[in-house]
């Protein structure tokens, strides 16, 4: 689903003011920073406007941070690979690719997939670009970018949606709600609290609960179109190969396993369908790995499939079924894409102690 990120622009702190300690950070020598070995005094970057600063504004002064070229060197033998939700802003999403041009080794799925069966290692400073949910502005605005600037992607679509003019799920229960839907185990005040008790919920509860809202609401949600199967092939037509992201983005965790073998399933054979060719890469919905999906891709015969964790990976990945991702937007500030992209942000997230799913 979509993360929502702000952009605002900070002042540039001064460095007296910022070295502090941040987990996984190595300060001397440089090669330890780069080879990730362990030092016995760890700085940390500490902001100096107010605390009250948006995470947005942090990764802007971030990218001034004295370990940020620690954190670049380092990230440099890693694999990057971007999960957006859409283009919302084709400029800044423009600007982002040239900034990969500039800094980065674009690869595509394929590339990652040999390196995994060849066991080779992708080439320095290499970044996968890839969509989740695509909805039509991949088609519209990422498409034309990327073949602008010869840079491969990846797209991860939900079959059920495709060819139709459904709104997605998270979406449609947001609007119910704020026109009068109700249900019965969702009395949790505000609409904005109703996404989360959504997602912890089993699946069929999450189900029965969006058939409610639809009943008791007073108006229906606006139509929103979709990718087609004649979509999908110009897609990959023109450079961005398509994954498989079940057939109705549950939350896997919350599914029973005769759901989430018919999640997988059924959009594996949809995309086989429409594609004449099975897919060979899948991203788990929400972000989190299941083992119990894991199990079924692997019978499926999966090559990769991606996780939304916020984290660099490995040149080679480790576990081709559990590759990290890093969560940007079109929207982003390029001064926190470079520390998005140097893992710089993503540690600093997490020594925050920030959700990143």
């Amino acid at each position: 689903m979509p993360q929502s990120q702000s952009t605002t622009s900070i002042s540039r702190p001064r460095s007296s003011s910022v070295v502090r300690a941040l987990p996984g950070v190595n300060v001397h020598p440089l090669s330890q920073a780069a080879a990730g070995q362990p030092a016995a005094r760890r700085p940390v970057v500490r902001p100096v406007a107010a605390a009250h600063q948006s995470a947005a504004g942090r990764g802007d002064w971030l990218r001034f941070a004295p370990v940020q070229p620690l954190f670049r060197a380092r990230a440099a033998q890693r694999l990057a690979v971007l999960a957006y939700h859409g283009v919302t802003d084709p400029r800044s999403f423009g600007a982002q690719l040239d900034r990969l041009r500039r800094l980065a080794t674009p690869v595509s799925l394929s590339a990652v997939q040999r390196a995994v069966t060849e066991r080779r290692p992708l080439p320095a400073r290499s970044v996968l670009v890839t969509f989740d949910d695509a909805d039509r502005s991949v088609l519209t605005h990422a498409l034309p970018a990327l073949n602008d600037r010869g840079i491969p992607a990846a797209a991860f679509v939900i079959s059920e949606l495709i060819g139709t003019e459904k709104p997605f799920w998270w979406h449609e229960a947001d609007f119910l709600a704020r026109h009068g839907g109700r249900a019965r185990s969702l009395d949790c005040g505000h609409p904005s609290q109703l996404l989360p008790r959504l997602k912890a919920m089993a699946d069929p509860d999450r189900r029965r609960s969006l058939q409610e809202l639809r009943v008791s609401a007073d108006r229906r949600p606006p139509r929103q179109e979709q990718l087609t199967p004649a979509d999908l092939l110009a897609l990959r037509e023109g450079g961005v190969a398509i994954g498989n992201h079940t057939q109705g983005h549950p939350c896997l965790g919350r599914c029973d396993d005769a759901t989430v073998r018919a999640e997988i399933t059924g959009a594996h054979e949809a995309l086989t369908r429409w594609l004449g060719e099975p897919p060979a890469a899948f991203a788990y919905p929400d972000g989190g790995h299941d083992p119990r999906a894991e199990s079924v891709l692997q019978e499926l015969g999966y090559r990769l499939g991606f996780l939304s964790d916020h984290r660099l990976g490995p040149r080679l990945p480790n576990h081709p079924l559990q590759i990290s991702r890093l969560q940007v937007d079109s929207t982003t500030s390029t001064r926190r894409f470079d520390t998005i992209l140097s893992g710089l942000e993503p540690a600093y997230r997490r020594w925050r102690g920030q959700a990143v799913a």
